[in-house]
């Protein structure tokens, strides 16, 4: 366990994981605009016309780290299945385990997509 000053100074606020520490470190440096800028993007994120599955997947990935990990794997895979194209998405909805990783439902939307 950590302790942090608030971001506007006075009582310290105790930070006892990792997200939330990351989660401070973002209100405190990041322009609130901004964040919220990437927190709606990746909301309304899909795949684009020239790009891969595995690679919407990655930047899926990259976008939820930017925003703290506000999604947790099973909902950042739900993004994944709302986002991907048209073809694959019935496929993938389908397929869709708990167990299986985000790579992996990738390559299924990869494989059917094609």
């Amino acid at each position: 366990m950590m302790v942090l000053p608030t971001c506007r100074a006075g009582i310290p606020s105790e930070v006892t994981s990792d997200l939330e520490l990351i989660n401070w470190m973002i209100r405190c440096h990041v322009d609130g605009a901004y964040v919220g800028t990437l927190v709606e993007t990746l909301n309304v994120a899909v795949q684009r016309d020239d790009e891969h599955e595995l690679s919407f997947a990655q930047r899926l990935r990259r976008l939820n780290t930017v925003c703290g990990s506000m999604y947790r794997e099973g909902a950042l895979k739900g993004r994944f299945v709302e986002g991907v194209n048209r073809a694959a998405r019935a496929t993938v909805r389908e397929r869709n385990t708990p167990g299986m990783t985000m790579a992996e439902l990738a390559r299924v939307a990869q494989t059917n997509g094609d």
